[in-house]
């Protein structure tokens, strides 16, 4: 009896050690929450996949469309007329390669041939006539990278993890000869814009200097001491926010962090050590309203506007503030216009939040800021209430 037990116990565990392994071995596919590039539209979505060999690579597109069903031919054409990346040669419903080359990757057959799945089970029809529906993924594959589950009935599968294709998208710049407001001078001009989110508004400054390279920080500080529309908080070599306040617009970060980019490509260095040369493009995005076309690196599309002229008499009069006296040694007077609660905040000129003070205060009301403390230099006095927001430069002597 003991041996009996032994032999059905072990022959088990054979038997439980093969299905393991056949189940094992499971296609690799990919949430459709993980997509990052959607291609068409319409209530329903699949999710198409290829897996290639040399390097074993598996890479996903999604697929929308308000069909009932489409044909896997046409999710693959509408995918190569969006993505010049990726193309394929196929004819009489027999495929012979598909390809992708994004200038770092250059996929094609490494086998004899292809084949595909579809959500899960092996194609019963050509891709030309093969259907699709709602929740569907399509996986093609290069037979020398898959593992063949079923000899008799040619299964593989294909166990790579998949990869989101990353989106196409093109920074939107701006050409020089629309800039409006220049500041600085000299024979060398680089261009300044800075995306935010809510709203997705992009402005854009202009740059001149006589040196042969400036950092970026020397770029936006002198921007924000002839704009005080224009502020941004920094320390370590971080900014944390970029703000724009005209009265009309008030824009501040949305997302969770700033990055940048010169020339359309992300910046190698900090703000304070990245160098810019004269034709170089400088832009800085809220990464909520960006793209990710590739690890880390954003794209913003939208339109991207000259800035107006500052003008502190005959622009944005009503959103000004008045402060006397200014330069002020050790004290000087912030006009409140409006009743009711204000929030006064002073800034340095590299944009770092100096003081902060709420007042209650009567229509026109003036209000006392002490600059004892105060360094000799340029700062920012700002004052929000319900009504508006007003600011003025300060200088402390």
């Amino acid at each position: 009896m003991r041996f009996r037990n032994f032999t059905l116990l072990f022959l088990m565990g054979i038997f439980g050690l093969f299905t393991t392994n056949l189940f094992a071995q499971q296609d690799a596919t990919i949430d459709p929450a993980n997509i990052r590039f959607w291609i068409g539209e319409g209530e329903n979505e699949a999710v198409f996949i290829v897996n290639w060999a040399e390097p074993d690579t598996a890479l996903a597109w999604g697929y929308r469309f308000s069909e009932e069903s489409v044909t896997v031919e046409t999710m693959m054409d509408a995918i190569a007329e969006a993505d010049y990346r990726f193309s394929y040669d196929g004819a009489n419903n027999w495929l012979n390669d598909i390809y992708f080359n994004d200038g770092v990757l250059d996929l094609s057959l490494s086998g004899m041939w292809w084949m595909y799945i579809v959500s899960g089970e092996m194609a019963q029809l050509g891709y030309a006539e093969q259907t699709i529906v709602n929740g569907d993924y399509v996986k093609w594959g290069d037979e020398s990278c898959g593992v063949l589950v079923d000899p008799e009935m040619y299964i593989y599968v294909w166990e790579k993890e998949v990869a989101a294709v990353y989106p196409l998208a093109d920074e939107a710049k701006i050409d020089p000869s629309e800039i409006l407001y220049w500041i600085g001078e000299g024979e060398n001009e680089v261009v300044f814009a800075v995306n935010w989110n809510e709203p997705n508004k992009c402005l854009a400054w202009g740059y001149r200097f006589p040196e042969e390279e400036v950092t970026v920080k020397q770029v936006m500080d002198d921007i924000q001491s002839a704009d005080p529309r224009f502020t941004y908080d920094a320390s370590m070599g971080y900014v944390s926010d970029i703000m724009f306040n005209n009265g009309e617009l008030d824009l501040a970060l949305a997302g969770m962090y700033f990055m940048y980019n010169v020339n359309g490509f992300g910046a190698w260095y900090g703000y304070e050590e990245q160098v810019v040369v004269n034709g170089d493009f400088i832009k800085w995005g809220d990464e909520s309203c960006g793209t990710e076309i590739a690890p880390w690196t954003y794209v913003w599309t939208q339109t991207v506007e000259p800035v107006s002229v500052y003008d502190a008499v005959n622009e944005n009069m009503a959103n000004t503030l008045s402060i006397y006296p200014n330069p002020a040694v050790n004290e000087t007077f912030v006009t409140l216009e409006n009743a009711g609660l204000n929030e006064v905040s002073v800034y340095d000129i590299q944009g770092r939040l100096v003081s902060n003070q709420s007042v209650m205060a009567n229509e026109g009301e003036q209000m006392r800021l002490s600059t004892e403390t105060l360094t000799k230099g340029v700062y920012f006095v700002t004052v929000r209430n319900e009504s508006a927001v007003r600011t003025a430069k300060l200088v402390v002597k």
